[in-house]
């Protein structure tokens, strides 16, 4: 599993290495996880599905901090996925 970045919030934005196309990040923390596409290289990012009480502002603010590091999420998608 690589880590791009910990959000505002605190979660960590990740690429698992035993994950599946098309290119998508995982999120963790506080018992929550969500997923986002990624449509590399230039987006958009995706809301895919979540697991756990999320708010909808946060998963919100989460995609628009993944969009804003869609560059650093697909390069690391590409290091992990080739």
């Amino acid at each position: 599993m690589g880590q791009v970045f910990r959000s505002k919030r605190n979660f960590s934005v990740t690429v698992n290495s035993n994950d599946h196309q098309p290119a998508h990040v995982h999120t963790y923390g506080k018992g929550l996880d969500a997923r986002f596409g990624l449509n590399c290289p230039d987006g958009p990012v995706e809301y895919w599905d979540h697991e756990g009480p999320w708010k909808l502002k946060h998963l919100n603010e989460l995609g628009e901090e993944i969009a804003d590091r869609l560059e650093d999420c697909c390069a690391e998608w590409r290091r992990v996925h080739g």
